[in-house]
């Protein structure tokens, strides 16, 4: 499956405001989300000048799914 969502954000905005973002968008919780750029996942409390996303970047969006019984 493939979805492109546009998301606007403030480039000194952490990685988790992304996640939330998507949630807002889509429902899917942000402990769920594994976000990819430049093949490396980011990390939550990166900003998003700290990671060289810049406007128009393309993030990929993983999701973590547990197992259980």
């Amino acid at each position: 499956m493939h979805i492109q969502l546009e998301i606007d954000v403030d480039s000194d905005a952490k990685i988790f405001t992304i996640k939330e973002k998507v949630e807002e968008q889509q429902g899917i919780p942000p402990v769920q989300q594994r976000l990819i750029f430049g093949g490396k996942q980011l990390d939550d409390d990166k900003h998003l000048a700290e990671t060289n996303i810049v406007a128009g970047s393309t993030l990929h969006l993983v999701l973590a799914l547990r197992g259980g019984q």
